[in-house]
């Protein structure tokens, strides 16, 4: 049996490489030839076109279609109607409705051959056809040939499309496009069709990502123009799925001109509302918190925050194309400059007006920045020819008119100080290098109403530190600062009001007491740490209780949770003090710095390359501060200017000045 076998296998793959047998157990043997169905389909393709042997002619739209009954029958639509009692069961002509002719001639093509050919302009007429007659393939490849050619411009449409058609995968696609494209999808001519249920339901949706609230509105008010007699009615359920406190207030003007606007007193009352928070600097949301009266977080779009990272002067590092025998000092960065943490980009403010530029403090109050203090050349690089001396210079910034005003000197220079607002009062901490008694920390207060420099409250005996922190909190003033020597974390609160101190203190496991601390303040409670991402213990200080001390917090407060993060994110970066300058934050990879100076070895850290970074270039010697557009009239003005990184900074630092015995350690 085995040799016959063998023969016969030699004998049949001589005759036809598509011929095949297969011997069974008992035996037997089943001999097979794949071709034999290709030629089936082209016999039958064969008979379709002359005529021969069809028992059944379609007709649509005026065109007939002769085939076979058994044929059709392959798709739902005729299995049904050739196995029913109906009329077209028997009938030699069947007209079909509602349905394209050339679509249908090509989904006939494909029951016969397997074939379906689609372009852009009939793909959707091919799907009508295909769902009427239940073919589920053609329906499938309809699907895939959409989902290729999904764009901004036909997303819209296309997600509508899948819903009408129940195409649930094509849909969720769509959707996920209209979702993350809404700034070009918004001004798309499909978008001005949407139904209003359909707008509410996008609008609504917590995943819709834009660049800006004004994105949203402009494009409602696109919509509305399309169809203004039957569209200015449905405005009044639009409006609460519009935040308008992060609308600036450019487009609030146009908004509320607009005649949907004008004709419905409610709403014109909400958009004027909202624009004169803007322009009078005090909106709804509580100046200390971020949250609206009744204590909720304002909505807020996927990708949009309206916290906001304010960076005042200092000095742009010298980079390796700089560096020289004979190096030239680091810039002055004479500007202030804003970046928005979720988007991570940085716009320019505005220029300082003053030549000292470095180690000053910013601290906000509604739009006001109170800029104090200040160094004219780094500690690292003094300018030999002049003095460098702590500045007494004091100056106000309206953030929504970019105007400055001077201020009343202080009464004694400051440079690297920590400044905050509480109760009306600005208070200064630290900074100041005069010799005083033992070295005592040293506060000055500026009374904001009177334009004035009062008497500052007592100050217990406090050792300044480098990294000593002030933050105002539920009516005090609170001053954080971590012990090296005694690995303790120490908190000073004063009751503005009072004039009473509270202090606390505990022991920590932070491995680095010279770091910034990342701090932020929610709903009378301080939270600080060192590092959210090297060491993860966060404290709480309790500004309300009469015994008040620092706990350790497990973090499982949202509100927290973002705040620290933001803050975290924008302060990222080693801080290390070489003759009390600050450290940098960079664009760079993190890598060791070694500076010899007097002898002494001194290291300075870049920021992680895997880090989100803040500035788009190296900077040091600014000042900082955490704060809300809302706050500060940030949608008073319209787009700032964007800084662009510079390219020359994207190489490794080369730092400072360093003789040739020192150029081992770079």
């Amino acid at each position: 049996m085995s040799d016959y076998s063998d023969n016969c296998d030699r004998e049949i793959r001589g005759k036809h490489s598509e011929q095949y047998h297969d011997w069974h157990e008992d035996g037997s043997c089943t001999f097979g030839n794949k071709d034999k169905s290709y030629d089936l389909c082209a016999e039958l393709i064969r008979q379709r076109k002359s005529g021969e042997f069809v028992d059944v002619v379609v007709k649509v739209e005026g065109r007939e279609f002769p085939c076979h009954r058994a044929v059709l029958a392959v798709t739902p639509y005729f299995h049904t109607m050739f196995s029913s009692n109906l009329a077209e069961s028997k009938a030699k002509v069947i007209t079909l409705h509602d349905i394209d002719s050339g679509s249908f001639s090509k989904i006939l093509d494909f029951v016969y051959t397997g074939e379906i050919l689609m372009a852009k302009d009939d793909v959707q007429d091919i799907l009508q056809a295909a769902h009427m007659l239940q073919a589920e393939e053609v329906l499938e490849y309809c699907e895939k040939f959409i989902e290729n050619n999904l764009c901004a411009s036909n997303c819209v449409g296309v997600m509508c499309l899948a819903d009408m058609y129940g195409l649930c995968s094509l849909k969720t696609t769509a959707r996920c496009m209209v979702m993350s494209k809404f700034s070009v999808v918004g001004r798309s001519e499909e978008f001005l069709s949407l139904s209003t249920q359909q707008l509410l339901d996008l609008l609504g949706d917590k995943e819709l990502r834009v660049e800006s609230e004004d994105d949203i509105l402009l494009s409602v008010i696109q919509w509305l123009d399309h169809e203004p007699e039957s569209r200015k009615a449905e405005v009044s359920g639009i409006l609460p799925v519009i935040c308008l406190s992060r609308v600036r207030v450019s487009v609030l003007k146009k908004f509320e001109v607009h005649p949907a606007i004008q004709d419905s007193p409610e709403c014109l009352a909400k958009v004027t509302a909202a624009k004169e928070e803007h322009l009078s600097g005090s909106p709804r949301l509580m100046a200390d918190t971020g949250r609206e009266e009744d204590g909720r977080r304002p909505t807020s779009r996927c990708g949009i925050s309206d916290d906001l990272a304010i960076i005042v002067g200092g000095w742009k590092a010298v980079t390796q194309e700089r560096y020289s025998k004979n190096p030239t000092p680091p810039m002055p960065f004479q500007s202030i400059i804003c970046m928005d943490p979720v988007r991570e980009q940085c716009y320019h403010v505005t220029d300082l007006p003053t030549p000292i530029v470095g180690c000053m403090s910013v601290a906000s109050a509604g739009r006001y920045l109170y800029v104090t203090g200040g160094r004219t050349s780094s500690l690292l690089h003094p300018d030999p020819g002049g003095s460098n001396i702590p500045s007494k210079q004091a100056f106000r910034y309206n953030f929504a008119t970019d105007t400055w005003t001077r201020l009343p000197d202080l009464p004694r220079g400051r440079a690297g100080h920590g400044s905050a607002i509480v109760d009306g009062k600005l208070f200064l901490v630290g900074g100041d290098t005069t010799a005083t008694l033992f070295n005592m920390l040293s506060m000055e207060c500026f009374d904001i109403e009177a334009e004035a420099w009062i008497q500052p409250p007592k100050v217990p005996a406090i050792i300044p530190s480098p990294n000593l922190t002030v933050i105002g909190c539920g009516g005090k003033l609170v001053l954080i600062q971590g012990l090296r020597k005694k690995k303790r974390f120490s908190v000073h609160a004063l009751d503005v009001k009072t004039q009473r101190w509270n202090s606390a203190s505990r022991s920590a496991r932070a491995r680095d007491f010279d770091v910034d601390f990342r701090v932020t303040a929610v709903n009378n409670k301080v939270h600080f740490c060192v590092d959210m991402y090297c060491y993860g213990e966060v404290y709480t200080y309790d500004v309300d209780k009469e015994t008040p001390s620092i706990e350790e917090e497990k973090l499982n407060t949202q509100d927290v949770k973002e705040e620290l993060h933001i803050v975290d994110r924008v302060c990222r970066r080693r801080k290390r003090y070489v003759n009390g300058q600050k450290g940098i934050i960079n664009t760079m990879s993190r890598k060791n710095y070694k500076l010899r100076r007097a002898g002494q070895t001194r290291s300075l850290y870049v920021v992680n390359e895997h880090t989100k970074l803040t500035l788009p270039f190296a900077l040091f010697g600014h000042g900082f501060l955490a704060t809300k557009k809302i706050h500060v009239g940030w949608y008073c003005r319209d787009q700032l200017a964007k800084v662009e990184k510079e390219r020359e900074l994207q190489d490794l630092l080369r730092y400072y000045y360093l003789s040739s015995d020192d150029e081992q350690y770079l």
